[in-house]
């Protein structure tokens, strides 16, 4: 008989989808499976579940609007820990868990895997009633910060061995905490071409220095900023705007795009699934500190300049992928992202140091694989 894996898919930024997506990609490569892909608060058409859905991406977004409130919310939160948020979920958001616990029941699940803490909480609530449902979590962050939930009965997966350290310290137990490579989708596998190729596809200018630009799905951090610094450069210069779900912006910079100097070229992107192969075309990618988006511009061999950290995960990406990879800078000062930027382009060699660091993250080397493994021997 089949195992059931349910894959819960939960919007908070797109990093946890992207993660759970990868997952997914490496289960499809065995048979004896029955995989369930769910935007699990969509299941049912459950107000209480939408909008809890709804307050989380709203408070992303406010994360990388309002300077500190992100780490705000983490103080505040950490000061009285796990059992707290358990107690808002059984409280506040009761509704919601509720909605998703009977959601679960109707699918009756052998294996719930999560990427997301509100949905590794969801699980390990079900597994109270269904002790033989296996809860397995992939946490996509560089770090571990005080929501993921740590009690016995959990599968935890970390990628980083900073993380591993900081799980141990939240009391996760050993027995069931594993240390993989970080996680990649198949797409990404599947993107062996040059800068060169992904400038043609796209059309993009091929000798022009290329910059791309986003700040997460709803471009709420500096995005905006930068590109118009950016703008205003007498240097010779491809800018790709990604605008993701941000309309307001995607309709600005559109309108900007054909009354531009003959020295810049810009293209203005809506939310895309293959933004990845635009990193690639890029020399350089102008971010906030979401870990999956610079994954990704790693992946791609392509650096990185991070612009914007909202709370503790974003930091600890910084700490991790510019600090201890040396992958690209953390440069907050759009007037000095400009000046750095046109640096590279009078001396592009400037950045090869960066490129070469890149490598250092094999993405062969693929965590989904020993993760979608894990669960097949379960």
């Amino acid at each position: 008989m089949s195992k059931k894996v349910l894959l819960t898919y939960f919007e908070s930024g797109m990093g946890h989808i992207t993660a759970i997506q990868a997952i997914c990609d490496s289960l499809e490569k065995y048979n004896d499976i029955d995989i369930i892909k769910s935007y699990v608060m969509h299941e049912g058409n459950d107000k209480k579940m939408l909008n809890y859905e709804k307050f989380i991406i709203k408070n992303t977004k406010m994360t990388n609007s309002l300077k500190g409130y992100g780490n705000m919310c983490f103080n505040i939160l950490s000061l009285f820990g796990l059992r707290f948020f358990r107690f808002l979920h059984k409280t506040t958001f009761r509704g919601a868990t509720k909605g998703v616990l009977k959601y679960f029941e109707s699918v009756c699940p052998d294996i719930i895997v999560s990427t997301h803490y509100y949905m590794t909480y969801c699980g390990l609530e079900y597994k109270k009633t269904h002790p033989d449902t296996q809860v397995i979590t992939y946490n996509p962050d560089t770090n571990v910060h005080m929501w993921w939930d740590n009690r016995k009965g959990g599968v935890f997966f970390v990628n980083n061995s900073l993380a591993y350290e900081e799980a141990i310290k939240k009391h996760f137990d050993r027995k069931n905490l594993y240390l993989v490579s970080y996680t990649t989708r198949q797409c990404i596998l599947d993107s062996t071409f040059d800068k060169e190729f992904y400038r043609k596809k796209f059309g993009l200018p091929v000798d022009k220095f290329t910059v791309i630009i986003a700040d997460g799905a709803y471009a709420k951090a500096k995005s905006d900023i930068v590109t118009s610094y950016l703008l205003d450069t007498d240097r010779q210069i491809s800018i790709i705007f990604v605008a993701g779900k941000n309309k307001k912006l995607y309709d600005k910079y559109t309108a900007l795009k054909d009354n531009l100097p003959k020295n810049i070229t810009l293209t203005v992107l809506p939310f895309m699934q293959n933004i990845h192969e635009y990193y690639s075309a890029s020399d350089v990618f102008v971010c906030k500190g979401g870990p999956n988006a610079v994954l990704d511009s790693v992946y791609m061999h392509t650096p990185v300049i991070i612009d914007y950290y909202a709370h503790p995960i974003e930091k600890a990406t910084i700490n991790y992928f510019v600090d201890k990879l040396g992958c690209g800078e953390a440069i907050f000062n759009p007037l000095k992202i400009k000046t750095t930027i046109e640096s590279w382009i009078d001396n592009p060699s400037l950045i090869d140091k960066y490129t070469i660091n890149t490598f250092k993250i094999d993405k062969t080397d693929n965590g989904a694989d020993k993760i979608a493994s894990f669960i097949m021997n379960c």
